[in-house]
């Protein structure tokens, strides 16, 4: 390795000794979302590890405790990841739902998903990553509030194939192979 390395006109001695590392702790932020274009900071209300700082630089979200709700993993900075768990009882109900790609990706990245209710539509995509340093859940969740049914889940694949499921019970998990329209509970 060279003893001397050159950035932007400036000489850095013995460069292998500098520090790249941004292992300082900042506060987490936890925001609700108003569904008006506004957010609202509710960290001092969650309270709990969430008041903690922390030298995280990306972050996970899912159901890691498969109880309906979504939970956190902050990925800290040469440090054992942390999990929040959301232990807290809505009384809402949910949907979760897994991709098994055939003629498209078999994880199914990149499909979208509609979820219908009595309430409306919401849709999502099968992401790989979404923060640094961290990768979410592959099984997609959908918060159904008090709907008790789902009218239909619609997947659009990569491949172009169209799934189309109706009168899906809510609370559980189902995963959806592509082509097959069927989903298989779990």
């Amino acid at each position: 390795m060279a003893r001397y390395f050159q950035v932007n006109g400036h000489v850095y001695p013995e460069v292998e000794k500098l520090t790249t590392e941004a292992g300082y702790a900042q506060r987490k932020v936890l925001y609700q979302n108003l569904r008006n274009g506004k957010f609202l900071d509710v960290s001092n209300k969650i309270g709990g590890a969430v008041l903690e700082n922390v030298s995280g630089r990306g972050s996970a979200y899912g159901d890691f405790d498969n109880d309906g709700d979504m939970d956190i993993v902050i990925a800290p900075v040469n440090a054992v990841p942390e999990l929040i768990r959301n232990d807290a009882k809505s009384g809402n109900n949910w949907l979760k739902i897994k991709l098994v790609g055939v003629k498209s990706n078999r994880s199914g990245i990149g499909a979208r998903i509609k979820v219908t209710t009595e309430d409306g539509t919401q849709m999502d995509e099968m992401r790989s990553s979404n923060s640094y340093y961290s990768h979410n859940d592959t099984r997609l969740n959908f918060g159904l509030g008090t709907n008790k049914t789902v009218k239909t889940v619609e997947v659009i694949w990569t491949s172009g194939q169209i799934d189309t499921l109706k009168d899906v019970s809510v609370n559980q998990l189902i995963v959806i192979k592509e082509g097959s329209g069927l989903a298989v509970k779990k």
